[in-house]
């Protein structure tokens, strides 16, 4: 009973994979790199080594001071040139800090270090982004780049580089402290105290107690996490306002590079609800036996990996290369562990010019979905980091990448998952459309959260579990209110969520098509935009509702099978 429980949480989680944490590197153009082999060093060989971050933000600091004097322009610009280079140097150690820090974040040590770096990066940017634009006022340095560039460069570089940091830092350390929560919660029950694995694991405890013991588990996690919220939550409202933006929601959507605003995700999210609840509700109840079948398979790791190279070069010609090379290099850590970050994420080590994939396996289907779903995000950046990692921002290209991966792997499924293929592939249409309507539902529970005058913990459940109702996610899955706490992008990357809803409406509109810009999007140059690969708008109503007409015909065609 137990596993199965966990094996449902799971599910339900399955798409919440969580992003490689994101560095500052917006208005500052990285140098590309011209490789034309991917790295050759094993993950266990990479060393974490990087520039003193005091060290560079003094030398830009006496480049500043030299501008307005009588400094000389062609050392000053090599000044600039010379610490963008030291910059990239550190967004990359970043990146390698924090998939260690991910691997054990009860290690304080890994911490700290992830921590400091990840401080220094913002003041960096900063500084760049002044001595940038004083060289272009006073020389025409990068002027070509044009009035946009030159306005995001001002606008950076007059922001309050030191206040900022402060305000990162206490960010940062509140994250911090939302994984350790995840990874050292304790009940304290009939004497002792019960981690989460310890509970489910405990096989003398009857149902009901156990289940009581759950209801509490969750009741102080929630509370827990709740007032770690409820902090960052005002910090970031602050933050927001520092940086002269409207709400902390324009805020982050500025982040990630993405060309709607807040207020037409939330009128998109309106029609979702309307077309895609009933709908999947009705799939749900239509193949409640072939998910029950699925929840019941072992999927060992060995088998999977074995299986799945030649599986993804029949999809994509040259994924089996990749994945060879991930698995050579040690660039797969999939061993199971409390102390690891919840969640799974892919991230690029610009030093070592491969990616990364971070996760855990379980031995049930979901793991296969995951890690699907993360190689195709391996994939995209092996494939093309110039149009990718070195690319503009634009976070729901990104996900397209994993989605339309994971839609062109439909047909691999009897290789992968066997007698369960059918089962599996009913599945994936639920956990595509859950994407969808859960994108939609964070995304929607985070604006209002944000939009509340001084709200406590037991407010947001209420907003939850309203939005729940409407979202039908309380008849399915029995949400109540708490279930918010569980979902690390709300703590961690706000304002993520919503990629994962437009980017299946995205990879669904290729699939609709065919696929056949699949390629397009794998092979796309830095600055295309998601628009322009999809070829439609995809928060349209009319979109919206095609695309449930479209998948309502899909569902009906694969439980006839």
């Amino acid at each position: 009973m137990k596993r199965v429980l966990s094996l449902l949480l799971s599910l339900l989680l399955l798409l919440g994979c969580a992003p490689a944490r994101q560095v500052a590197r917006a208005y500052i153009r990285a140098d590309k790199g011209t490789w034309s082999t991917h790295g050759q060093t094993a993950f266990g060989d990479m060393v974490l080594s990087y520039p003193d971050p005091d060290a560079v933000i003094a030398t830009l600091d006496e480049a500043l001071a030299c501008v307005g004097t009588d400094g000389d322009a062609r050392e000053l610009v090599s000044v600039y040139e010379t610490q963008l280079t030291a910059y990239n140097e550190l967004v990359s150690a970043t990146s390698l800090a924090y998939i260690r820090y991910c691997q054990d974040v009860t290690d304080g040590q890994r911490a700290a270090e992830y921590g400091r770096l990840n401080g220094a990066l913002y003041s960096l940017q900063h500084r760049l982004a002044k001595l940038e634009k004083a060289l272009m006022d006073r020389w025409g340095y990068h002027r070509e780049r044009g009035t946009a560039y030159a306005d995001s460069l001002d606008k950076l570089s007059r922001q309050d580089a030191d206040r900022q940091r402060v305000l990162r830092d206490r960010e940062d350390a509140l994250c911090r402290r939302y994984e350790q929560l995840e990874a050292e919660f304790r009940l304290e029950y009939r004497g002792r105290t019960w981690t989460m694995a310890e509970l489910m694991q405990d096989e003398d405890m009857g149902l009901q107690a156990f289940l009581g013991a759950l209801e509490r588990y969750q009741i102080g996690k929630n509370q827990a996490a709740g007032e770690l919220f409820l902090e960052l939550m005002a910090l970031r409202q602050q933050m927001a306002k520092d940086s002269g933006f409207a709400s902390y929601a324009a805020s982050q959507y500025a982040a990630f590079g993405r060309t709607y605003a807040p207020e037409q995700a939330m009128a998109a999210a309106q029609t979702v609800k309307q077309v895609f609840v009933p709908l999947y509700v009705r799939l749900r109840e239509r193949c409640e036996n072939d998910l029950r079948y699925l929840s019941g398979g072992i999927f060992r790791e060995d088998q999977f990996l074995a299986a799945m190279e030649q599986a993804a070069e029949r999809v994509v010609p040259g994924a089996g290369e990749a994945w060879r090379y991930m698995l050579s290099y040690g660039l797969y850590d999939s061993r199971p562990s409390e102390k690891k970050l919840r969640g799974s994420f892919t991230t690029y080590l610009a030093k070592y010019r491969c990616p990364f994939l971070f996760t855990q396996w379980e031995d049930n289907a979901s793991s296969i979905f995951t890690v699907i779903h993360e190689f195709g995000h391996f994939l995209s950046y092996y494939t093309n980091p110039e149009g990718t990692y070195y690319g503009s921002d634009d976070l729901d290209l990104a996900e397209t990448d994993a989605q339309g991966f994971e839609l062109l792997m439909l047909g691999e499924y009897e290789t992968l998952f066997g007698r369960y293929a059918s089962a599996a592939r009913l599945c994936y249409l639920t956990n595509a459309l859950y994407a969808i309507l859960s994108g939609f539902m964070e995304d929607e529970f985070q604006q209002r959260a944000y939009g509340l005058q001084n709200p406590s913990v037991e407010d947001l459940n209420q907003l939850y579990g309203a939005l729940a109702k409407e979202y039908a996610f309380d008849r399915l899955f029995g949400y109540e209110g708490r279930e918010w706490t569980e979902i690390g992008h709300t703590f961690q990357f706000p304002f993520y969520y919503v990629s994962y809803g437009v980017s299946m409406l995205g990879a669904l509109s290729l699939a609709q098509n065919g696929g056949r810009a699949y390629g397009r999007l794998l092979k796309r140059t830095s600055g295309t935009s998601f628009t322009a690969i999809i070829g439609k708008d995809v928060l349209a109503e009319e979109t919206i509702r095609d695309l449930a007409a479209w998948v309502e015909r899909a569902a009906d065609r694969w439980l006839a099978e």
